[in-house]
This record gives C-alpha cells, sequence and structure tokens, in this order.
C-alpha cells in the first residue's frame, strides 16, 4: 500500500486497489467513530464537553473525506479513461453521496457497487 497513492491523484486505480482502500479508510472510520460514541459517554463524563463532536468533525472526519474522495477520483479517472472528466464526475457524485448517507443511504451504497464493479479503461482485470 503506498501513501502516495492514497493521499494524491496520481494515477488511476483498479477495482481491487480501490475496494483495498475503502475498506481501510472505512475501518479506520469505524474505529474512530467507535472511540468517539466511548469518550462522549457517561463513562468518562464528557458528556458536557461540546466541542468535542467539532473537534471530531475537523480531526478526524474532513481528512477520512478527503482520503475517500481520492480514491473515488482515481477510480473514475480509470473508468471513463480521462483524468478531468473522473474529476467533474466524482465531485457531482460525491456531492449526491454526502447528501446520501443522510437521507438515501441506498444511494451511496449503489455508488460504491458501481465503482467496484465497473470494468475500467486503463487498468484492466484488476
Amino acid at each position: 500500500m503506498k501513501i502516495e497513492s492514497l493521499l494524491k491523484i496520481n494515477s488511476p486505480a483498479g477495482k481491487f486497489e480501490f475496494f483495498k482502500y475503502s475498506i481501510v479508510i472505512g475501518l479506520i472510520q469505524t474505529i474512530c467513530a467507535l472511540m468517539f460514541v466511548f469518550l462522549t459517554s457517561d463513562i468518562l463524563g464528557l458528556k458536557s464537553i461540546f466541542w468535542l463532536p467539532f473537534l471530531f468533525v475537523i480531526v478526524i472526519e474532513l481528512p477520512l473525506l478527503y482520503l475517500y474522495f481520492i480514491q473515488c477520483a482515481r477510480r473514475l479517472w480509470d473508468i471513463t479513461g480521462n483524468k478531468n472528466a473522473g474529476l467533474i464526475i466524482n465531485t457531482v457524485l460525491f456531492v449526491i453521496s454526502v447528501i446520501g448517507m443522510i437521507s438515501f443511504p441506498l444511494v451511496t451504497i449503489i455508488i460504491f457497487l458501481v465503482l467496484i464493479l465497473c470494468q475500467g479503461k486503463i487498468v484492466k482485470n484488476v
């Protein structure tokens, strides 16, 4: 796993690479969310700290959303065969996906499955 591939849109991503990075990002997000729930529970008495959710979003969630945005852009670059088209489609899908997580979780799942199952134009059979 290359850190540069995780942080930059430097090359298209195949199906397996996209899936692998998405799983890693999802696991990190789940672990951080569980830590957040534990920290804000009554066990530690931190429920009165009102800035903790805001800090969690800024420090944890925004960087993870950035990483996922990069991976989707790299995958769409492979699917479309064009970096600029991949970025434009990714931006539109990302907005739909973020709104979809709140109101239509099925839309987000469908977008994720399409990104995993579509054959790429650049990276073949991977």
